[in-house]
């Protein structure tokens, strides 16, 4: 417990009793040849998969980061159960807005080929640009505008406008291919996280669960909050929150309309298999339901006509659609949970320097190297016999 080891994967698991570990949470190499590194030409071997479901308790479970590449994530699967293990699960897709489109312009390339020189049309800035004359504080330094190729600096060299010229083609076969992109590249928005479980050894899940705890899985912990006391159902205007108060979730109660009012569970929204970061689901328009209400039947069907109302329940909140999902509010939910001391600095972390023997450990087996003064440059000792 609450020990790092490092090594290699395959050889610190054959070093692990069977069925000592309760869950294998891991992003192992996509496969993607990422800058044609060896480590990431395939996925993980059968061998490590077979390994960590030996070292896995009965009905444990494995969530795999994947990507969502379709060639790289069916290997991933296959790798997995063959090695075992049960994957007839849903995924979980995490969806995120800091990803970059990579693809390249195939109506740039064409000129380029030819050796056309593209006619500059114009300027843009760039979406990872820093607004301009904003004070960054987590830098500490107000932004001063330092005009140079490209760009506009601060006095910390950080980047704070990117300014790219927009060109149009010349050639007319880059005109004819202007606006396409090689093969299908697009943005990347969403990884894939895959879920599977060493099959249990009980005759059913709730008994592997009265045994060991295993084969299920603590999603009411996995809730993601609302937003604000307005944002609980239980509290609307015909409502106060005292008067709520005395109501537990799953009671019902009829306000002064006639509409009754189901109480939902006050931990917070059911996990769903969408995880969403950076409010990516924010068109621009703030959504407002009313208090969580069943109104009956209203879409109608052969027993009886419609009533042209919503059926069914809706939840009394607001704001945009990432609140269903948002990962980003349920981890500030559970910062009160980390110690103290590291709640003051968050999200910094004071770590101490690491000492002379860390950083030598494992480094034993080489040769020692004797320190020597750059060309040009004098020693402590030569400087303070200097005179002035």
């Amino acid at each position: 417990m609450n020990k790092i080891i490092n090594g290699d994967s395959l050889k610190v698991l054959k070093k692990l009793e069977d069925e000592s570990v309760d869950l294998v949470c891991t992003d192992p190499p996509y496969g993607y040849s990422f800058m044609n590194r060896d480590w990431d030409k395939a996925v993980p071997a059968l061998e490590i998969w077979q390994e960590c479901l030996r070292v896995l308790k009965p009905g444990g479970f494995c969530f795999v980061m994947s990507a969502p590449r379709s060639d790289v994530q069916s290997r991933m699967m296959v790798r997995l159960e063959d090695a075992g293990f049960n994957i007839g699960f849903t995924p979980i897709y995490w969806t995120y807005a800091t990803g970059f489109p990579k693809a390249s312009n195939v109506g740039k390339a064409v000129d380029k080929k030819l050796g056309k020189q593209r006619k500059v049309v114009g300027k843009y800035k760039h979406p990872r640009s820093i607004e301009k004359g904003v004070e960054d504080k987590s830098w500490g330094k107000k932004s001063m505008k330092i005009t140079l190729e490209g760009g506009a600096y601060g006095d910390d060299k950080r980047t704070l406008e990117e300014i790219q010229q927009r060109t149009a083609p010349t050639s007319d076969e880059a005109k004819e291919l202007e606006g396409s992109y090689v093969g299908y590249q697009p943005k990347p928005a969403v990884e894939v996280v895959l879920v599977a479980m060493k099959p249990i050894t009980e005759k059913t899940t709730l008994e592997q669960a009265m045994k060991n705890g295993k084969g299920i899985t603590w999603l009411d912990d996995c809730r993601i909050p609302y937003n604000k006391e307005s944002d609980d159902p239980r509290i609307g205007k015909n409502y106060s929150h005292n008067a709520s108060a005395d109501y537990k979730p799953g009671q019902t109660k009829n306000n002064n309309k006639g509409e009754i009012q189901t109480l939902h569970n006050e931990d917070g929204r059911f996990a769903a298999n969408l995880i969403v970061q950076d409010d990516v689901l924010n068109d621009g328009v703030k959504r407002s339901k009313g208090k969580h209400t069943d109104s009956g039947s209203a879409s109608g069907g052969i027993w009886q006509e419609s009533t042209g109302k919503p059926a069914g329940r809706t939840y009394g909140d607001e704001g945009s659609f990432s609140r269903f999902y948002d990962l980003d509010s349920w981890w500030k939910s559970q910062i009160h949970k980390l110690p103290e001391s590291v709640q003051k600095t968050f999200p910094f972390m004071i770590v101490a320097k690491a000492s002379k023997a860390e950083k030598n450990k494992g480094l034993e087996h080489l040769p020692k190297k004797k320190s020597s003064s750059m060309p040009g440059r004098r020693n402590a000792e030569d400087m303070s016999n200097s005179k002035i």
